[in-house]
């Protein structure tokens, strides 16, 4: 279960409903910080880490002891040769598209009559569009660094 749970307004609604509502919030917020993070290419390896606890923090499932360890292994990488930070960012720009395409399919399932779903259905879309244009940027960042590279201009 996520953290922002209100049960007592969303009593009568399935669980995975109530989980749904929850994770677009998770997607939104942290397809926010994956273009951000992607822009700043995620200004070092600390933040990486940082953002990752956040991310092992936000809830208790797999998916978010998965995602939260691999930006922060990538993260202590990056403190070893930089674009770990850039490959952090792309994880976690991936990782939010992903349980944005979960939280989308169980949102075509149920909950249509909430009043809340076309608020949740915005975050997860607003979280995916944002964590996309993030990969994109880092993507970008990693083909700069691979010219950079093979230009022997590199320094690591």
């Amino acid at each position: 279960m996520s953290l922002n749970l209100n049960a007592s307004s969303h009593s009568t609604l399935p669980s995975a409903y109530i989980d749904a509502v929850n994770d677009a919030r998770f997607v939104r917020t942290f397809g926010i910080i994956a273009l951000l993070g992607s822009i700043l290419i995620f200004i070092g390896g600390a933040v990486a880490i940082g953002v990752g606890l956040a991310v092992l923090g936000f809830g208790s499932g797999r998916y978010y002891r998965v995602l939260g360890l691999a930006v922060i292994i990538l993260g202590i990488l990056g403190f070893l040769l930089g674009p770990f930070r850039i490959i952090a960012s792309i994880v976690l720009g991936a990782g939010v598209v992903w349980k944005g395409q979960e939280v989308l399919k169980t949102l075509a399932r149920e909950g249509k009559d909430d009043s809340d779903w076309q608020a949740t259905r915005g975050r997860a879309l607003t979280g995916m569009v944002l964590s996309v244009l993030g990969i994109l940027i880092s993507l970008g960042w990693l083909g700069l660094l691979l010219l950079a590279f093979l230009a022997g201009g590199y320094q690591g």
